[in-house]
């Protein structure tokens, strides 16, 4: 199989300088580059750049994808907005970390799972991660929660033991999650029965209205100036940082989590998830077989019109029509079995066995499903 490789990293807070743009180009002569992306797409050879360094310098997300099984997303967020520390509680080590240098915090999420060697294009997916760094900038912490999910999840295979795992505090509102979330799953391929069993203890939270308005009144007319200094020079984030210290000073959490909640052992998640799995198969096997119950009622009120249609498509002496007739009697015979009438069913493919003898397609396409 062909190698592919594919890095994609955004600029969300600025677009870069041309000086910026020039560094970015000297990486690569392939380069899709415009003033707020860069894409670079391998198929042999490699990346001349060091990512998280491109991303420090540059960039605000990275999305790296390789069909030997990785999958990377790393966000780069000011110190002035967050603290390395608030993401520590979700770190594992090659999977989940933070660095941090004078300006920046790097969170990299980086998951190798042999179940990723299928072929998948990296283009289209990086735009619909992007809102997670927003989110999490506002204090949604969600899915450093599922991410660590994974990464414990592929910590087990590689020989961690499962009680030494233990879980970070569980984020509220696991049970509804957005979009970008959901896109987050379905790249890094996250069981879902694994995030039912997580979210089985998280809190629904209604968004509060936070009264903004009277806590920049309380502010004091320093702190006023020193943010209205901040914004008239054109740093970047000055709302987050505004909200943030507003929340510090009347003792809001920045995040919403159960915080009284025992934290599980990884092995507990997963016996829950298998509880799930379960539940979640016998209530599809029952859904099905509704499904089917409603299927076959609507069949039996109209065979005699698909008993009828079948001797019509048998006269055009055809393999698509024979295919269509024994569609119809394969149908009937799943009736049949439903009405107990299975005999008599049995009779009416004699029948038709006798009458058509000499069509030797028709009769092998009957043998071939186990009408005969």
């Amino acid at each position: 199989m062909s190698e592919y490789q594919y890095y994609e990293f955004q600029a969300l807070d600025r677009p870069l300088t041309a000086s910026e743009q020039a560094y970015i180009s000297s990486l690569s002569s392939r380069v899709q580059l415009s003033a707020t992306n860069a894409i670079f797409t391998y198929s042999y050879g490699d990346f001349r750049g060091e990512p998280k360094e491109v991303l420090e310098k540059c960039f605000d997300i990275m999305l790296y994808m390789a069909n030997w099984g990785t999958r990377q997303l790393m966000f780069r967020f000011p110190k002035t907005v967050v603290a390395p520390s608030v993401f520590e509680p979700y770190c594992l080590p090659d999977k989940i970390t933070v660095s941090s240098s004078k300006n920046y915090v790097i969170v990299d999420i980086s998951i190798q799972d042999e179940e990723y060697g299928d072929w998948i294009e990296g283009e289209g997916w990086l735009a619909k991660l992007v809102q997670l760094r927003d989110d999490i900038l506002q204090g949604d912490y969600r899915v450093f929660y599922l991410a660590w999910l994974k990464a414990a999840s592929i910590a087990i295979e590689e020989g961690e033991d499962e009680e030494d795992l233990v879980e970070p505090t569980v984020p509220a509102n696991l049970k509804k999650l957005p979009d970008a979330i959901g896109t987050f799953i379905e790249l890094f391929d996250i069981d879902q029965d694994l995030i039912a069993s997580a979210s089985q203890v998280s809190i629904d939270k209604k968004e509060n209205t936070e009264p903004i308005k009277e806590w920049i009144t309380a502010l004091s007319s320093e702190e006023k100036d020193y943010f209205l200094l901040k914004l008239a020079t054109g740093e970047i984030n000055v709302g987050i940082q505004l909200v943030n210290r507003l929340r510090e000073l009347f003792k809001i959490p920045k995040s919403d989590s159960n915080y009284d909640t025992h934290r599980r052992s990884f092995s507990q998640l997963l016996e829950n998830a298998n509880e799930q799995m379960q539940q979640r198969q016998q209530r599809e096997k029952l859904a099905a077989q509704q499904e089917k119950i409603c299927k076959l009622e609507v069949l039996a009120k109209n065979q005699d019109k698909v008993w009828s249609n079948i001797y019509k498509l048998l006269e055009f002496k055809q393999s698509k029509t024979y295919d269509q007739a024994v569609a119809h009697l394969v149908d009937l015979r799943e009736l049949a079995e439903y009405q107990g009438k299975l005999e008599e069913f049995k009779v009416s493919i004699k029948q038709m066995q006798k009458n058509y003898s000499t069509r030797t397609g028709l009769l092998s396409r009957l043998k071939k499903v186990g009408l005969l």
